[in-house]
């Protein structure tokens, strides 16, 4: 299969699926290929963000991989939502370390009109807005209306993350049963037509398929989101995933690659996992198409220091542009 035709060309299904066989030399001209795709269509651009667990545990919803569902025993901290104050520090650490997002995260299925959680997101909105920050507010606040969504963007609200997980076939089989997929898939078309920017991914690593994968990916191609986080899952304790067994690098770097090339110009973030899973590989995700990532930590577990990431993002601006990693 000639790998360069997808650099220009579009890829259909069948031919992303047969690209998931790939492996040795191949493989490398896959991440090759995938890599300058994500050059010409994006360019050399790497932003990344942050996110801050705004509202903690007791969650409702039984999703298995996560650590805060009220329906397993995981000694995750549990808090409400934060206070405006709280929140305002951490969104100017968020700045001091040049993200370009800022992410309110709340556990639970919906952050509902006129609840605390929602009240306080207009509120840190609005003192964000005035600060005059070039940081973006994005909010993962689960299932939303487009009523809601109107709203909250008319307070400074600029981005809606809601990931999808995995595809629509396999989420009650392998991610959860208390919510239905078509309502996920809605808030992100709510979000759009609100004119929001949309962020959603998903988790790589579950018990998925191949054809899962591809297939999230297209249904995120067809959704026209802005940025895609591709999560691999770090089995936590208590939960009903605490013993499945660790994703292959490999399966990762492949599954980014061919995003790449279904998605084009849409930015690929390495996001929960990466520090784990990837280690001495974690650099070779930029290489095969990937062109953002998360700093600063996660909900419920700890990244790399910000420190760390920072030099490591600058060595990959570097790579790209050519330039020596000492010059």
């Amino acid at each position: 299969m000639d790998l360069r035709k997808f650099i220009d060309g579009e890829i259909t299904r069948e031919e992303a699926l047969e690209l998931t066989k790939l492996s040795g030399s191949k493989l490398v001209e896959l991440f090759a290929v995938a890599n300058e795709t994500r050059e010409k269509y994006c360019g050399n651009r790497l932003p990344y963000c942050t996110i801050t667990n705004a509202k903690s545990g007791k969650c409702s919803e039984n999703c298995r991989f996560c650590a805060q569902s009220a329906h397993y025993k995981t000694n995750v901290e549990e808090y409400p939502v934060k206070e405006t104050e709280t929140l305002l520090n951490e969104y100017e650490v968020c700045e001091s370390y040049g993200s370009s997002q800022f992410g309110f995260v709340t556990s639970g299925k919906t952050v509902s009109k006129g609840t605390k959680e929602y009240l306080r997101l207009k509120e840190f909105l609005k003192e964000a807005n005035n600060k005059g920050s070039k940081v973006e507010v994005c909010a993962s606040i689960g299932l939303m209306t487009e009523e809601e969504l109107l709203d909250l963007k008319e307070s400074g609200l600029i981005r809606l993350h809601h990931n999808l997980q995995t595809s629509e076939k396999s989420y009650k089989d392998i991610v959860a049963t208390s919510h239905e997929y078509k309502d996920k898939i809605q808030t992100i078309k709510n979000a759009k037509k609100a004119g929001l920017e949309t962020c959603c991914g998903g988790i790589i690593g579950m018990g998925e398929t191949w054809e899962d994968r591809i297939d999230l990916a297209f249904l995120l191609k067809e959704l026209d989101v802005d940025g895609i986080p591709l999560n691999i899952l770090n089995p936590i304790k208590g939960t009903p995933m605490e013993n499945r067994e660790l994703l292959n690098p490999e399966d990762y770097l492949k599954t980014i690659a061919i995003y790449r090339l279904i998605v084009k110009n849409k930015t690929i973030k390495v996001a929960a996992g990466r520090e784990n899973i990837l280690k001495d590989f974690m650099g070779t995700a930029f290489l095969a198409g990937a062109n953002s990532l998360f700093i600063g930590g996660y909900l419920t577990r700890a990244g790399r220091s910000v420190e760390e990431d920072l030099k490591f993002i600058a060595n990959i601006k570097r790579m790209w542009n050519g330039n020596s990693i000492n010059s």
